[in-house]
């Protein structure tokens, strides 16, 4: 896979304001940082573990995973349970 095309970027500008935006591994300095360099700050940046259990019982606007992520089974799982929380009328706070 080819690092360095822009896709995270693309990614994280078309997410619904106020997504959950899991990167591809534990290390989450780097997509703050061009979350916040990109005007995306309501983006809320996880490590793929959140996926396992951490969104239960939360009402999401979009989860979105990052294209180099390369997820478990027990993640991909996960991602489609998220998926079920995602309400396009939630009222995002700050």
């Amino acid at each position: 896979m080819e690092r360095g095309t822009g896709e995270t970027t693309r990614q994280m500008e078309a997410a619904p304001k106020g997504s959950v935006f899991v990167w591809c591994n534990n290390q989450t300095d780097y997509p703050i940082w061009l979350a916040r360099k990109i005007g995306r700050e309501d983006l809320q940046i996880k490590a793929p573990t959140w996926l396992e259990d951490r969104w239960r019982g939360l009402e999401l606007t979009g989860v979105v995973v990052d294209h180099a992520a390369r997820l478990t089974d027990r993640q991909w799982d996960g991602f489609h349970g998220a998926q079920t929380r995602v309400r396009s009328n939630v009222e995002l706070r700050g």
